[in-house]
């Protein structure tokens, strides 16, 4: 029985959250982008998902992930590390961001990964740019009908596309936000590059656990649920094309929901 079949579903709120916005200074959504990179990063919270991509790539005729909001590089760089070694997939990535993050895009291209300088709107992906689809921990900054609009693009051009959530929509969801400040302070010291400006608005002023707290807080607010998922996947069924709602496991690590479409062979 899942341990919150007993409590009523939490309403999805769409508030406001600090990144999301055109005005927000790059310097400051960096400070959220890096932090996030860092910590998927060094925890390997996505590694489960490599069998998912794996699955994807193969329903397919092309070896390239082409990611969208990846802020800070997002796991995607040591994501296909493990797809070589334990799926045997030598993928390409590449990354892509409405706000491109400069010096992410440095530390991409050294870890063998492709960067984007230039911006891309997930809801209006360019024709030239080709590859399964992924997007980690970002389909909840939009309303349901944009969600909808992203996953039936990727459809209708007949490529894959997979989008993981690590957090979710119940009390408990909420309530592991209010350890991020602490996680902020504590990860701080491994995010690169490290700089006076993340130093003063980290330890000195608080800005940063404070923007990072709010930011998660909203995203679990906002994150669609598998069953509205479901739902909203089978409004989009039609043949030569199949979705999958699930959970992405793996000993130690949180469970990592997912959405994934893919063309049938």
């Amino acid at each position: 029985m899942n341990e919150n079949s007993s409590i009523a579903p939490l309403p999805r709120l769409h508030l406001f959250e600090f990144t999301d916005q055109d005005w927000w200074p790059s310097s400051l959504r960096d400070l959220t982008t890096d932090y996030l990179h860092t910590v998927s990063t060094r925890l390997g919270l996505f590694d489960a998902t490599a069998e998912v991509l794996a699955r994807g790539l193969r329903a397919s005729d092309t070896r390239t992930l082409l990611d969208l909001g990846s802020g800070g590089r997002g796991p995607l760089p040591r994501l296909r590390r493990l797809l070589a070694e334990r799926h045997g997939v030598d993928a390409d990535v590449v990354l892509t961001d409405k706000y491109p993050n400069a010096q992410a895009g440095e530390r991409a291209h050294a870890e063998g990964a492709t960067y984007l300088d230039r911006s891309v709107d997930a809801l209006r992906v360019p024709a030239d740019l080709r590859g399964m689809r992924t997007l980690f921990n970002a389909l909840h900054h939009f309303r349901p009908e944009d969600a909808r609009a992203v996953l039936a693009d990727a459809q209708a051009r007949g490529v894959p596309i997979a989008a993981f959530e690590s957090v979710r929509r119940t009390p408990g969801g909420l309530l592991s936000m209010l350890l991020v400040p602490l996680l902020v302070l504590l990860f701080t010291p491994l995010v690169r590059p490290m700089t006076p400006l993340r130093l003063l608005l980290t330890y000195v002023i608080p800005v940063a656990p404070l923007i990072i707290f709010w930011d998660g807080l909203v995203s679990a607010l906002r994150i669609h649920r598998p069953e509205e998922l479901r739902a909203l996947t089978a409004s989009l069924a039609r043949e030569g094309y199949t979705w999958e709602v699930g959970e992405a496991r793996m000993p130690g690590k949180p469970p990592i929901s997912y959405v994934l479409g893919m063309p049938t062979r």
